[in-house]
């Protein structure tokens, strides 16, 4: 039971920070941000080429610079599609799409396809919990660093212009407010946590690959829906990535258990997806027109 758990914990730590971002841009901002699949992939090519500058440091100095490697390479996507969107006037969809081709190329230019990180030291052994976990404590400093940042800009002027903006972009336009100001710093700083997450990926599984973000909207959507579906009580709370990822993690290692071929996952995630946006706009026929994720 003990190991069932800290399975759980330790995939949950891992994709914590995306789940954060994504609820910001998708929850808060209200913005279909693909672009955080592409800020999943480079912030672990970020992290892990600090990595390879690092090796003759501490553990500790080493773990300080590729997660602020990574979370820049992830807020420089952020910028990027952020930009197009705010100055080339270009629905952040496809603003997302260009971005995801322009990065693509970046990181092939750079990088190989697949690449291993097995050559290195893995910074985040700062502590062991045993031989099983030895990564663990890394895992946990870093998203509680994240976490505690992340409550903090909630609370600011600017983390409630965020939820100002996903409720009505044009508000900021009657008090001479920047309202592309609020939407790049949203979407930079969700694509910063999404890069994080990326690192933190590639550092516990060895390697990074030029695939390794495909499909990973499908997860945070699943992890916010999940989340919402808990703490349905309340419009915003920090609590729902939380949840949302726990359970997320939680249900996909109860069907390991059981014998259920994780081939098939991505299945029941649309179908429980499905089943739960169902629920909710049954129940509930006030959700804003605009708000077309329903997370």
């Amino acid at each position: 039971m003990l190991n069932f758990l800290m399975i759980v914990i330790e995939q949950s730590l891992i994709y914590l920070p995306l789940a954060l971002g994504a609820y910001m841009s998708l929850s808060l901002l209200k913005v279909p941000d693909l672009s955080l699949e592409t800020a999943y992939l480079m912030g672990a090519f970020f992290g892990a080429t600090a990595l390879s500058y690092v090796v003759e440091y501490s553990l500790w100095i080493g773990f300080m610079v590729t997660m602020f490697a990574s979370i820049c390479g992830g807020a420089l996507v952020g910028l990027t599609s952020s930009f197009i969107t705010s100055y080339g006037k270009v629905p952040h969809l496809l603003s997302a799409i260009i971005t995801f081709g322009l990065f693509n190329g970046i990181f092939q230019y750079f990088s190989s396809s697949y690449q291993s990180l097995a050559g290195y030291e893995n910074v985040l052994m700062l502590f062991s919990y045993g031989k099983q976990y030895p990564e663990i404590g890394g895992l946990i400093i870093g998203c509680t660093f994240v976490f505690i940042l992340y409550i903090y800009l909630l609370s600011t002027q600017l983390g409630y212009s965020f939820a100002i903006f996903g409720f009505n972009p044009l508000f900021f336009k009657h008090f001479n407010i920047s309202t592309p100001y609020v939407f790049i710093t949203g979407i930079i700083i969700a694509n910063g946590l999404a890069g994080f997450s990326g690192f933190l990926f590639a550092q516990t599984s060895n390697f990074i690959e030029l695939n390794m973000g495909i499909g990973k909207s499908l997860f945070y959507i699943t992890t916010l829906i999940l989340g919402r579906s808990v703490i349905y009580h309340t419009k915003i709370s920090i609590g729902i990535p939380v949840a949302g990822v726990f359970l997320y993690f939680l249900i996909q290692q109860v069907l390991l258990q059981i014998g259920f071929n994780l081939q098939y996952f991505t299945m029941i995630q649309s179908l429980l997806i499905l089943l739960i946006l169902l629920t909710i706009y049954k129940k509930d026929r006030s959700l804003p027109l605009h708000d077309q994720l329903g997370v």
